[in-house]
Parts: structure tokens; sequence; C-alpha cells
């Protein structure tokens, strides 16, 4: 069984949606959505860090987010909602808007589903991952790369392979990190001309 404090945080994942979305239609500008996200990315790295020094940031994050954090986020580690906005930062500066916008879709969106199914149904283990978990990210992935205009089809369609293979890696990254980075790369190696 999956504990509430899972659904929370995969819950509060969904909600990077606003990245990628508010990229698209509300601030379709490049460098000015870069600014404005990397001021919060700073102030979530700095609040990050304080919740170890300050007595009352400390408090407060226990209140409200403590319950929802992994092991090595409690240690000391930065929280994954840090490394979505510097995966998020890096990612729009790096890669053409319509692959930065899929690759954070597929980093929220796959890897909640990989998450839960993988919790919830995951018997079949890979690394510290399951398989179950794996394809059940991948069909969502696969589904949203289907259906995204913006790219042709076989370059979303790799972008979401190479999502949930970056999900499943055992590479010592945050997945919100690695995810919309590892298949970003992927989809602007294969859309950019030899």
């Amino acid at each position: 069984m999956i504990p509430l404090s899972e659904y929370k945080r995969k819950l509060i994942h969904l909600f990077n949606l606003a990245i990628p979305f508010g990229y698209l239609y509300v601030f379709p500008e490049k460098w000015v959505f870069v600014k404005l996200l990397s001021i919060v990315m700073v102030l979530f790295i700095i609040f990050d860090i304080l919740r170890h020094k300050v007595a009352w940031v400390k408090s407060l994050f226990s209140l409200f987010i403590d319950s929802m954090l992994r092991s090595h986020e409690q240690e000391g580690k930065l929280t994954g909602a840090t490394w979505v906005m510097i995966g998020a930062v890096i990612s729009i500066i790096l890669f053409s808007k319509p692959v930065a916008i899929i690759a954070l879709i597929f980093m929220s969106l796959g890897d909640t589903a990989a998450g839960l199914i993988g919790q919830r149904y995951g018997k079949h283990k890979i690394w510290n991952k399951s398989w179950e978990g794996f394809f059940g990210g991948l069909f969502v992935c696969i589904i949203i790369g289907m259906n995204y205009s913006l790219l042709p089809m076989t370059i979303s369609l790799s972008g979401a392979v190479a999502a949930m293979v970056m999900e499943i890696l055992p590479i010592p990254l945050d997945d919100n990190f690695k995810i919309p980075l590892g298949a970003g790369a992927i989809m602007m190696m294969l859309s950019t001309p030899i």
C-alpha cells in the first residue's frame, strides 16, 4: 500500500506542469521566462538551505513538508522540488522551446506514473526501481509523445523512451533533474541536422 504522504508528494509533482504550460501559454519569450524561473529557483535553493540552519524555517518546513520527504532529503540533500526548478531552468536554457516543454511534461507525468505504478504493482526489481513502474511511466510518456504536435512524432517518442530510461537508470542524480535533461538531449540530437 502506498502511504498518503507519497500521494501528496506525487500531487505536488503534478503541479510541476505549471512550468511547461507557463512557458507555452503565459511567458512565451524564452529569456523572460528563464529570468523569472531563475528567481524562483534561487528562492527554492535558499529556502532548502535555510531549512537546516534557521529554526523558524525548519519548523515551517516540518509543519507542511517533512512527511513527504525522502530520507536523503531529510538528511540535508536538496528536495525534489528544488531539483525540479534547477532542471527546468537548465532545460529551458539549453533546449529549443518544443523540446524543453515536452521534456518537462515527461518529468512531471511520466515520473509520477512510474513512481505510483512501481510502488503499487512493482514486483520485478531493476536496481532500486521496478519494471512495472518503468512500463507504466513509458506508457504515459508515449501517449504524451503521440499527441504532442510541436515535434515530429519520432522525436517525441524517442524522448519518451529516453525519459523513462533516465528514470530507471541508477545514476546518482535526482529524477527531476536527469529526466528532462536526458530526454531533452536525445530529442535535440535527433532534431538537429548533421
